[in-house]
């Protein structure tokens, strides 16, 4: 909804719903198993903060970077 009520450039909005989107597919997958109510940030935090080592430059929008690995900007 941010992206709708502020918009960027392009290229900004490409990296936000991308990440967004990343971090969502990731916390749906470990929710099997974990009963919600016990849920707790710590045990997210630390994979999150790991891809960020791994996270992409793009300088273009037409960039298609797989869907696992989180995107930057200059």
């Amino acid at each position: 909804m941010h992206e709708d009520l502020f918009p960027n450039k392009p290229l900004e909005t490409k990296m936000d719903l991308h990440n967004n989107q990343l971090g969502m597919d990731y916390f749906m997958s470990l929710l099997p198993g974990v009963h919600r109510q016990f849920f707790e940030s710590s045990f997210f935090i630390k994979e999150l903060q790991e891809k960020t080592k791994d996270a992409v430059l793009i300088t273009s929008v037409d960039e298609e970077v797989d869907k696992d690995i989180m995107i930057y900007l200059e």
